[in-house]
């Protein structure tokens, strides 16, 4: 079904909307898409405790109406629905509002709760003007709530009813809740400063070693912490903050930006808005961060046989690590270049008979005729063979095969699971470019630069970091110097564990050619969540 944007006359913010809306590969006749459902949300955040009578307020004045009120956290998420008729309960289940589940225009389309909280500022949708046709039959308004310290967007407020209802006295009535919301808000901060200071005083109390609380808009360091922690540390200490929940202390090994290792343990501060006090000390006697290759300690005799394989996604410097490994004098060989020379395979094969070193590089780009050739070659080789690849799919049995000459395996990590040590890498990238050996990076650039999936590894780092330097001659980099595409991301940072699930799912995808039913059926999944998956981790192509 077409959308035809210039068929009616319409708001341009409603007009702009109904634009994303058919970017997203939304239809208006299909229903609201089904996100990730989360019914254990935090009943207890600052925005609920602060909402709570308000709500309650906002109920007793819409008593005799069809009007219901939603609450939405800064995820988009619904924490909270009251309804004055419950037959407006079973409408709005069928269209997914309802605690759990999270608007957005990517999912929902057009409507109050989502625009409002894409633009950042109030809305009223009404009856014709939703992009679904489910939602037609409501009107809503929506604001978002605003931190007034922070100014982030904490959620949004919103009033739903049937759309022979619609009245513009709702607007003000809105915006009144959402003001007092703000103002709880705003009175909840203060008070949670006072228990951090209190918090910190008591904690530091004949304490040596480096202590540091992190609140909403607030942060305490003493002397030691002061020495110890440097500017670019804190993305990775907010990090680990992020896991922190009650009554249960998280620990942490963090390599520093100065190459020290430490011991991080973060607990949280009771009745504060998500503070978290950390206890910081060195370790001793551990090998900074980040460790030699291991290929770069043990000493090879190049005459003797032996087969290396470095094994990982494009970006990593599998090229790197192999000229490491076999030396500056190695014959190199790029099988991206096996099918452009007849030759290439009997120059090869030439060189592992009389060569001490040989580097193959990017042997997953073989043909499967050309590795079952090249295997007996490197298996009577008589020095060092070192190969590359990036990580084979179960298809690739020739490939694999070849691979399975190397007893000695270097798997190269990708750069979006280096989590708490990203800070450290990145120093570390930014200092071997050009004129850069005592810039820094900013937390807030850190911060947003962890966030990225890095697709393109360490090759598409130090191009960032490239481009931000020429942008920021003298000082540290900002948030401001990146590409735009780098900058506060919408998402928050993907832990470990959906990290491996995004790969799993990726890989899955990859070996099933696209084919989404048999990927699916390959990671035991049902379809729908698949696609829920595909949503949420962002996965296109």
């Amino acid at each position: 079904m077409s959308t035809d944007f210039g068929a009616r006359s319409q708001r341009p913010e409603i007009a702009d909307a109904w634009k994303r809306a058919a970017l997203f590969g939304l239809d208006p006749g299909m229903p609201v898409r089904e996100t990730v459902f989360l019914p254990d949300f935090d009943r207890r955040s600052r925005l609920s405790i602060a909402a709570q009578p308000i709500l309650d307020r906002m109920l007793d004045e819409l008593a005799d109406t069809t009007f219901s009120v939603l609450l939405t956290d800064r995820t988009a998420r619904i924490i909270d629905r009251r309804v004055a008729q419950r037959r407006l309960n079973t409408a709005l289940d069928g269209v997914l509002a309802s605690p759990g589940f999270r608007y957005l225009e990517e999912s929902s389309g057009t409507n109050a709760l989502a625009t409002a909280y894409e633009l950042r500022k109030p809305i009223a949708v009404t009856g014709d003007e939703h992009f679904l046709e489910s939602l037609k039959q409501f009107c809503c308004y929506g604001a978002p709530i605003i931190h007034p310290i922070t100014r982030r967007v904490e959620g949004v407020l919103d009033i739903t009813g049937s759309v022979d209802q619609s009245t513009t006295l709702l607007g003000p009535f809105l915006m009144r809740a959402v003001h007092d919301i703000e103002q709880r808000l705003l009175a909840g901060a203060r008070m949670s400063e006072q228990r951090l200071l209190a918090a910190f005083q008591t904690h530091t109390r004949n304490k040596n070693h480096a202590v540091l609380v992190y609140g909403e808009n607030v942060m305490l360091s003493n002397p030691a912490a002061v020495d110890l922690i440097h500017a670019t540390d804190h993305a990775a200490l907010r990090d680990v903050a992020s896991d922190v929940v009650p009554n249960r202390p998280v620990q942490r090994q963090l390599t520093l930006s100065s190459g020290s290792i430490v011991l991080v343990t973060a607990r949280s501060v009771s009745d504060t808005a998500g503070g978290v006090i950390f206890d910081i000390n060195p370790l001793p006697d551990l090998t900074p961060f980040p460790e030699e290759p291991r290929h770069a300690k043990t000493a090879v005799p190049a005459t003797t046989h032996r087969v290396e394989l470095v094994v990982g996604e494009p970006g990593t410097g599998r090229t790197t690590a192999a000229r490491e490994i076999a030396g500056d004098s190695a014959d190199f060989f790029d099988a991206l270049d096996s099918d452009l020379d007849d030759s290439w395979t009997t120059r090869v094969r030439s060189a592992l008979r009389r060569t001490d070193s040989v580097v193959i590089d990017n042997i997953h780009t073989l043909t499967p005729e050309l590795a079952a050739r090249l295997a007996p070659a490197i298996r009577t080789a008589p020095g060092l063979v070192v190969m590359t690849t990036s990580p084979l799919a179960p298809t690739d049995r020739e490939q694999a095969a070849l691979a399975a000459e190397a007893l000695n395996r270097h798997e190269l990590r990708p750069l979006r699971t280096y989590q708490q040590d990203f800070g450290a890498l990145a120093l570390n990238v930014l200092h071997t470019l050009k004129s850069c050996a005592s810039k820094g990076i900013t937390p807030s650039a850190l911060s947003a630069l962890a966030a990225q999936p890095w697709p393109g590894n360490l090759r598409e780092l130090t191009s960032v970091l490239d481009y931000a330097r020429t942008r920021r001659p003298v000082g540290d980099i900002t948030e401001k110097d990146l590409p735009s595409a780098y900058r506060s991301p919408a998402t928050r940072r993907l832990t470990l564990m959906e990290t491996a699930e995004r790969d799993a799912i990726v890989s899955a995808l990859r070996t099933a050619n696209g084919n989404k039913a048999a990927a699916a059926a390959q990671l035991g999944i049902g379809r729908t969540t698949l696609y829920a998956r595909l949503r949420q981790y962002r996965i296109t192509g």
